[in-house]
């Protein structure tokens, strides 16, 4: 028999991650999850009323701030991939990004709790690149192969690798 309940996996191109970094984090679950969405209107390319948003908690920030991984996606464009596994008869009980769930493969091996890694996941039409510290996602970003950026493979993960060291304090990968 097939199975009936699947994963779905969509293309990073399809959503806008970002980290959203606060100082001061709310005392209720409720005002925090309004307060990031309040956060994403500004960075989304499209209405967050016709969103879906996921976040997920990331790193701790002196201070007592937190920094949130943050995944917004049109809505109508979740609800037709969906459509499609309903109409070949399988019912997708979880939803993610393929490049987070690369992510959740790394964060399974010992060597993702040990150091720093990198993952870079090239696509036919985008490529992501994600940097992973104690883990959690620290760095994530992804470029549309359609894009106006001519931009070698090799430049972006030397860019990315620069950051790396430059603005998140980072010595090597593991």
């Amino acid at each position: 028999p097939r199975p009936k309940r699947i994963a779905l996996l969509l293309p990073d191109s399809v959503a806008k991650v970002s980290l959203l970094r606060f100082e001061k984090i709310p005392a209720k679950l409720q005002e925090l999850d309004q307060l990031i969405k309040w956060q994403m209107r500004k960075a989304a390319p499209f209405r967050v009323d016709e969103a879906q948003i996921s976040w997920t908690e990331g790193t701790a920030i002196a201070g007592g701030g937190h920094e949130y991984l943050v995944v917004v996606a049109r809505r109508d464009i979740v609800e037709s991939y969906e459509r499609a596994c309903d109409a070949a008869g399988l019912h997708a009980g979880i939803v993610d990004l393929a490049s987070l769930n690369l992510v959740n493969a790394l964060l399974a091996t010992q060597q993702a709790a040990t150091g720093d890694s990198l993952l870079v996941h090239a696509a036919a039409d985008y490529t992501t690149l994600a940097v992973v510290r104690g883990g959690r996602v620290i760095f994530f970003r992804t470029r549309s192969a359609d894009s106006a950026d001519t931009t070698s493979m090799g430049d972006l993960v030397h860019q990315t690798a620069m950051y790396y060291e430059d603005r998140l304090g980072g010595a090597a990968f593991s």
